[in-house]
């Protein structure tokens, strides 16, 4: 098979249809649902991949530490998305936080469980911290983080064409776009994986919980998407928040796509 690599510079727009467009469905939350299964994401040859390539332990641990950097990040800008919501609307936000970070219980943090699968192939801590973290995950980091916490004081340094973009959207309604692009892109990420990982015998590791339990946070990131749409009409800047994840997450998909070829 070959592998395919950097697919992120044709799709900066793949998503023809405005989200308002699909949104005159009277299930919009089923809209939104199949307005984000247009971009090309979901049909990156990653999936593929992970459903059909034979992995080497190595290729496992390489995998593993770049879904891990990115997992992390993602973590860290879900808390600061919190802090620039509505009252009304940070418990949507809230059980995922609780959830990812094991409940309260240390022990049970998600990304614990995501290295354990990473040393139950036989990869080793050492090698499992030696691992490097692609180029193109690197980019995926600095694509996200304006959209999860898109305040001025961060854009304007960091962003200034974003900031520009942005100016007259409500910010808070651009992270929940944000955030509900990635828990939808997470049910399919967790799907291939656990094929992937079949292999090693770990099809049933908890980390695979994550199949169900990114399901059922779909429905919260969706809920807090319609709560911008349905209260306050947001339908520009929810979708700039959500086409802008999924054409970051290309870049995500080229890394760890990347990891699966032996070095």
């Amino acid at each position: 098979m070959t592998l395919a690599t950097n697919q992120t510079m044709s799709v900066s727009n793949t998503i023809q249809m405005q989200l308002r467009e699909y949104c005159q469905n009277p299930d919009m939350g089923l809209a939104l649902t199949n307005y984000a299964k247009e971009h090309q994401a979901y049909n990156h040859p990653l999936f593929e991949a992970l459903r059909t390539k034979q992995i080497s332990r190595a290729s496992a641990g390489r995998l593993l530490k770049n879904y891990d950097a990115h997992a992390s990040h993602l973590r860290r800008l879900l808390l600061k998305a919190a802090t620039i919501m509505p009252e009304s609307a940070v418990g949507y936000i809230l059980e995922n936080v609780r959830n990812e970070y094991g409940n309260g219980v240390d022990s049970e943090r998600h990304q614990l469980q995501l290295q354990d699968v990473a040393f139950s192939t036989g990869v080793s801590p050492q090698d499992y911290r030696n691992f490097s973290v692609e180029r193109a995950v690197k980019k995926f980091i600095k694509a996200v983080t304006p959209l999860y916490f898109p305040i001025e004081q961060h854009t304007a340094k960091h962003a200034p064409l974003f900031n520009e973009q942005t100016s007259s959207f409500s910010k808070a309604a651009i992270a929940a776009g944000a955030i509900t692009a990635t828990e939808l892109m997470a049910v399919e990420e967790f799907k291939a994986l656990q094929i992937a990982f079949r292999q090693f015998d770990l099809q049933d590791h908890i980390w695979f919980d994550h199949v169900r339990v990114e399901e059922e946070h779909s429905g919260d990131s969706i809920a807090l998407a319609l709560y911008f749409l349905n209260k306050h009409q947001s339908f520009e800047a929810v979708e700039f928040g959500l086409k802008g994840v999924l054409n970051a997450n290309m870049h995500l998909y080229d890394g760890l796509l990347a990891t699966l070829t032996d070095k």
